[in-house]
């Protein structure tokens, strides 16, 4: 039974990477039909490499970092895993995300490779959950420092927007680290009901099993990803010709990866690029532009790492098969 069961899951997965990746084609498809393909060429065409050069190099230092964030959080399970592999992990995850669209996607890929050091799955499941929320928790921080500091740059609808829901996010992630008062709130009748749904009171258990401790330390280097990440996006900018304030960055790169959080398209893409073209227009950055970033962020951001990760993958698979064959060799 249990059997049926995981290839039913594994075929519903297939099912939706399916739909993922006609959602994927139909939205960029639209988007080329809106943008003036000429310009979009031309811009391309005279991309500042330099910076390009450097906006791949953040992008794989990200990838570092966020590997030294998800090793603090697994040092308090008791799981020691070296930072290389940690990194090593990450890089097969986008592999499998963004540019494999199998029954399995990157997280999944990363909980498996972790199964190697720890017989624990909650503690594996936990410190993936965990890793990718303390990550976005981090990009919001930066954008309501930003707002705070240089309101009147943004166009309002977006601040004040930005504010309501990256606030009421804030909060959340207070409550999921503060038992008591989560406790108490859940007195209230319609915050009980919410705290009942088996997925958030999950999330609460696993914000639980780490000490405060753990969560600042991997919350602070989680600002510095976003920071990798920021720049990563400004010099993507620069290398396209455009110069614009800091703040709409730090305000717009955590609401394109809020967008991205909806699984609706293969590795964001469609999403991403109709979402960079919608915000970056508000500050009179031409559509072609905006979209030429959001690919950009996807080739550099995504791709990229995916590229590594696969080498990575086939190294491994190549040291696996020698290994084996040497030690069929002795027997015989």
């Amino acid at each position: 039974m249990s059997k049926i069961k995981l290839e039913d899951f594994v075929n519903r997965k297939r099912l939706f990477d399916i739909l993922r990746i006609i959602v994927s084609i139909a939205l960029i498809y639209f988007i080329f039909i809106i943008v003036d393909r000429d310009k979009l060429t031309d811009i391309f065409h005279n991309a500042h490499r330099g910076w390009i050069i450097a906006s791949l190099a953040l992008s794989l230092i990200g990838v570092v970092i966020r590997g030294w964030r998800w090793q603090i959080l697994l040092n308090v399970l008791g799981v020691h895993v070296p930072i290389a592999e940690l990194v090593n992990i990450y890089f097969i995850g986008f592999l499998f995300n963004n540019l494999l669209p199998s029954g399995l996607g990157g997280d999944a890929i990363r909980m498996i490779e972790l199964k190697k050091y720890s017989e624990n799955i909650s503690d594996v499941v936990t410190s993936v959950l965990v890793d990718r929320l303390i990550g976005l928790f981090g990009g919001l921080t930066l954008a309501l420092i930003a707002l705070a500091f240089r309101w009147d740059t943004v166009p309002y609808e977006i601040a004040v927007s930005s504010v309501i829901v990256f606030g009421g996010i804030m909060l959340v992630g207070f409550l999921l680290v503060n038992r008591s008062l989560y406790l108490a709130l859940q007195k209230i009748s319609p915050i009980k009901k919410i705290a009942g749904i088996p997925f958030i009171n999950n999330l609460f258990e696993s914000f639980q099993t780490y000490n405060l401790k753990a969560l600042w330390q991997s919350f602070l280097v989680s600002i510095l990803f976003n920071i990798s990440l920021i720049a990563m996006n400004v010099t993507i900018g620069w290398s396209l010709g455009i110069d614009i304030a800091l703040v709409h960055y730090l305000v717009f790169v955590p609401i394109a990866g809020m967008m991205l959080i909806l699984p609706v398209s293969l590795g964001g893409l469609g999403v991403r690029e109709g979402t960079y073209i919608m915000l970056f227009e508000q500050v009179g950055v031409p559509q072609e532009i905006g979209f030429g970033i959001g690919l950009l962020v996807f080739a550099l951001g995504n791709l990229a790492p995916g590229l590594v990760g696969g080498v990575i993958y086939l190294w491994r698979g190549s040291k696996n098969f020698i290994v084996h064959r040497n030690l069929n060799k002795e027997k015989l």
